[in-house]
């Protein structure tokens, strides 16, 4: 099951949106994979990322569209039971970082699995932007999931990716 950031990664590239939506609007006989993979090998490169993130499937030679990937995907990151950082957070944003510890690393926590996919890297400016999504001081949103160990940064912060645990 595929990640909705890493869902919408894939989809961030307008060819291969465009290469998505070919593949959509053919219906559920899909297109030919010798149809695609003739288009050279940005078009290869392409429907791997697509068969990748499992947004299409290719079997007997054509390619179709998953249509349930999103749901499962989106599915798959709801909690089976309510959870108290739900709480500090009103239509979508968080507001406020909680001073009790437990509660702050779970806020921490929540935003990183929201926010960000694992195994993907981020500029500084796309962290920024992510965060902006659902709290409204990037600079001090990322210095805490750095210094808390949710992100790590490269030593000249070019790069970010979710830590590994």
């Amino acid at each position: 099951m595929s990640h909705p950031a890493q869902l919408a990664s894939s989809l961030a590239d307008a060819d291969r949106l465009a290469l998505y939506a070919r593949v959509v609007c053919a219906g559920p006989d899909g297109l030919p994979s010798d149809e695609i993979r003739s288009g050279g090998t940005r078009a290869v490169k392409h429907l791997t990322r697509l068969l990748r993130d499992g947004l299409v499937r290719e079997a007997d030679r054509r390619v179709t569209a998953v249509p349930d990937v999103f749901r499962e995907a989106v599915e798959g990151q709801r909690p089976a039971v309510a959870d108290p950082v739900d709480a500090l957070f009103r239509d979508g944003r968080l507001t406020r970082l909680p001073a009790r510890s437990d509660l702050r690393q779970a806020a921490l926590r929540h935003v990183t699995d929201r926010l960000f996919a694992p195994d993907s890297e981020y500029t500084e400016k796309q962290v920024n932007t992510a965060i902006l999504t659902c709290f409204d001081d990037p600079s001090a949103m990322r210095r805490y999931l750095v210094e808390e160990g949710y992100l790590e940064r490269e030593n000249d912060g070019s790069r970010y990716r979710v830590a590994r645990t």
